[in-house]
């Protein structure tokens, strides 16, 4: 099955779990790759489902997946699950309570804020082909989404076009107090601090300009450069 048909069926797949947890009564909020669509002009192919619930919603949200069709087990996050298309799959992962990075193991609770906070955004497809099956939902907020893609480890390649993406479509509408705010609540200061440096070194050494256009095909501009180091510099300072 190729990216065009996979991203067609997790986008059908996506409505139907948002209009099925409408209808259900179950609260959800998109993060991810799906999320970083939602902010940006979308500059690569994403077929996985990444999503945050509550704790109550676990029973209803179990039937709901069967119902779709998904295979799940429950993880040390919430819920794994993943549906086969031929030689396709789509994954899903479900955040309950906090969500974990794997690599660092720092966890984010998942509080009311995080559902307060969220956006009602537009999620929309890669390509050209899944235009029409664009769908509105709540997505998580700006800060916070730039926030879990700083926080991992050993996986740079897509984080790093996310977060590049979210700075030069999204750069001057992120509030930098309220990253700062997370940090302390959660005491990130030191390992952002750190992930900030490695970042800026990424750049400025031109390795976002290859990883970009291996990924996207697309060239990188001084201009978008210099406006990323900017806000980077920026967030240092609100930090330290």
């Amino acid at each position: 099955m190729s990216d065009v048909e996979l991203e067609s069926k997790s986008l059908q797949d996506l409505r139907k779990i948002i209009e099925g947890a409408k209808d259900w009564g179950i609260r959800l909020v998109v993060i991810g790759g799906y999320a970083v669509r939602a902010y940006t002009k979308g500059y690569r192919f994403t077929k996985d489902i990444d999503l945050v619930t509550t704790k109550q919603a676990l029973g209803k949200l179990k039937g709901l997946l069967q119902y779709l069709g998904y295979e799940y087990r429950e993880t040390e996050f919430g819920i794994a699950g993943s549906k086969k298309f031929n030689e396709g799959f789509i994954d899903l992962h479900i955040s309950i309570e906090r969500i974990l990075d794997i690599s660092t193991g720092i966890a984010i609770p998942v509080t009311k804020d995080l559902f307060k906070e969220a956006a009602e955004l537009e999620v929309k497809g890669y390509y050209p082909e899944s235009k029409d099956l664009a769908l509105k939902t709540k997505v998580v907020s700006l800060e916070l989404l730039l926030l879990l893609k700083l926080i991992p480890v050993g996986r740079e390649e897509k984080d790093y076009i996310d977060i590049f993406a979210l700075l030069i479509n999204k750069g001057n509408d992120i509030d930098l107090n309220k990253i700062s705010e997370k940090c302390e609540q959660y005491n990130l200061r030191d390992h952002l601090l750190s992930q900030l440096r490695k970042y800026a070194d990424f750049i400025s050494k031109w390795e976002m300009r290859k990883t970009w256009f291996s990924i996207t095909g697309l060239r990188v501009t001084q201009v978008e450069e210099r406006e990323a180091l900017k806000f980077i510099r920026k967030l240092m300072e609100v930090l330290r």
